[in-house]
């Protein structure tokens, strides 16, 4: 039987000649020229003035919260339909999180219902780039400036992405990336913060590395973490870099063929295609069942499995997650389209190492399962 994993990332000859050479060279730690030119280069592939690698998504978005000083009696405006990494920090600090609902269609944060969510206490919104598509940037931009709010851009899924012809990445205050091995671009592990700040930008690096200061190495005045990227995750990193459109091109072609074969299923929701904004990059493909399937989702999983397919399921709402009782909070108001992605939502192979095999493989399952 044929085994199609969620994910098979792709690692081709140069990527790892680019390790090797790292290795032969001698740079394998968390410092030098590697490290250097990768930050350059992905800091302008995103139109930012500087980048800052890190060890993953997660710490990216931990050193922004940090260095922004954000705390108690704070709020900070999130789509719940997002993984927990956007929170996390945001409740270590003692800041509030404030939850949004999705749009039905894009899944990506419902921006219409981002203003009445602003209060006196609000400092800022994070934007998050959900699947595929970009998020309305324009209106939040809009919004935060006539509020003098920040805007944390989450597009830790969407390298390359583009909203209205320009880089995801490039907008607002600060943006955060993930290099996880099921991105587009990937370093196995690994994250980049980029931001056009100098002051922000000094400040993550002083945090990102214990806050170690050239003067005095080993004295401290505050407290940070080792969050240093390797040379050799850099290394492949700037490899990958090289060939990114091919990437977004492979990507892009994947889901269109699911579009094609799937498209005809009653009672399924698939990605959209494009919006006004942009066109879908398909990080992920995803399916929300609907009617008749509605709430099946682990029995189609576990047929999909059966058959050596690889299924995962979409982020659980963060207002719905059982650790937010550990912060003081009680039960929180229903967001309905989070909730329903949460239910029934789940996505299917789309690895660039996947063969065309693979491919119509899903496809044939897909359809035996669903139609």
């Amino acid at each position: 039987m044929r085994q199609v994993p969620v994910n098979t990332p792709l690692v081709d000859e140069s990527d790892v000649e680019a390790v090797s050479q790292a290795l032969r060279d001698g740079w394998i730690s968390g410092e030098g020229p590697v490290v250097a030119n990768f930050e350059t280069k992905f800091a302008s592939f995103c139109n930012r003035k500087h980048g800052v690698s890190v060890t993953n998504g997660t710490a990216a978005i931990e050193l922004v919260i940090h260095s922004l000083g954000f705390g108690v009696g704070d709020e900070v405006i999130v789509p719940s339909f997002a993984i927990i990494s956007c929170v996390s920090q945001i409740l270590r600090s003692g800041a509030t999180p404030v939850f949004v609902d999705s749009d039905p269609l894009t899944w990506n944060m419902d921006v219409d219902a981002v203003e009445s969510a602003i209060t006196p206490r609000t400092k800022a919104i994070m934007a998050v780039h959900t699947y595929g598509l970009p998020i309305n940037m324009d209106a939040l931009v809009n919004l935060a400036q006539r509020n003098n709010l920040v805007i944390i851009e989450d597009a830790a899924e969407s390298h390359g992405l583009l909203y209205k012809g320009m880089r995801c990445g490039s907008f607002g205050l600060v943006s955060t990336f993930s290099f996880y091995a099921n991105k587009h671009l990937t370093t196995g592990e690994g994250g980049m913060v980029v931001t056009d700040d100098d002051s922000l930008a000094q400040k993550i690096r002083y945090y990102r590395n214990l806050t170690f200061r050239p003067e005095r190495r080993f004295v401290h005045d505050e407290l940070g973490w080792n969050l240093r990227m390797s040379s050799l995750q850099c290394a492949l990193g700037a490899s990958q870099l090289t060939r990114i459109e091919q990437i977004l091109k492979s990507r892009r072609a994947l889901g269109a063929r699911y579009q094609e074969a799937l498209g005809d299923i009653e009672d399924i929701q698939l990605p959209l295609v494009k919006t006004e904004f942009g066109a879908n990059d398909y990080w992920v493909f995803g399916i929300v069942l609907q009617g008749r399937h509605s709430e099946t989702r682990p029995a189609v999983q576990a047929a999909l499995a059966e058959v050596g397919v690889g299924t995962r399921t979409f982020f659980w709402p963060l207002h719905l997650q059982p650790v937010l009782k550990n912060f003081g909070f009680q039960k929180q108001p229903r967001l309905p389209i989070s909730e329903q992605l949460g239910t029934n939502g789940f996505y299917i192979p789309n690895g660039l190492g996947m063969t065309g095999e693979d491919v119509e493989y899903v496809i044939e399952q897909v359809r035996k399962i669903l139609a």
